[in-house]
């Protein structure tokens, strides 16, 4: 039994369906529909904030529906590359949220998802990590200085 599946960009149709499952997720979370929620994400969801805090969904879901704070997400391009039944989302997103004394704040960062199509045909959530921008300690090599600073990886060809 053959069980090696190469690393591959998204094809046009799973693009289209990976990035409508981040959509609903993305209005799920302003909405606060922690039954969308709970369909989106899979049971053995591994959720990273950017401060560290990890959730497993029941708690992430209570986390959501505890703090209300997602006021705005916006996603940059979206990296989508896929092996077998797993896809692979990086980019660059930024929230802006609410504080608990009633401030906004916007956090920045880049974000690596992990979907996997269920027996359903759906895809799901399996594991989410953001890490903020930070402090470049380093200055910018020479090809981060030509282009790849945005840390978006350009969608083309093969990914293997």
């Amino acid at each position: 039994m053959d069980t090696h599946h190469p690393v591959v960009y998204a094809d046009d149709t799973t693009r289209a369906q990976i990035l409508a499952v981040e959509g609903r997720r993305r209005e799920a979370l302003l909405a606060v529909d922690i039954a969308v929620l709970d369909d989106l994400y899979d049971d053995s969801l591994v959720h990273t904030h950017a401060p560290g805090l990890t959730h497993n969904k029941a708690q992430l879901l209570d986390h959501v529906a505890s703090r209300k704070a997602y006021l705005d997400i916006a996603r940059g391009p979206l990296t989508i590359r896929v092996i077998g039944d797993v896809a692979i989302v990086t980019g660059r997103i930024t929230n802006r949220l609410d504080s608990p004394d009633g401030t906004e704040r916007v956090m920045r960062g880049q974000v690596i998802q992990v979907l996997r199509r269920c027996e359903d045909d759906a895809w799901r959530f399996i594991s989410f990590q953001m890490t903020p921008d930070g402090e470049h300690v380093w200055p910018a090599t020479d090809a981060e200085r030509a282009g790849l600073a945005d840390t978006t990886i350009e969608q083309t060809g093969s990914a293997t």
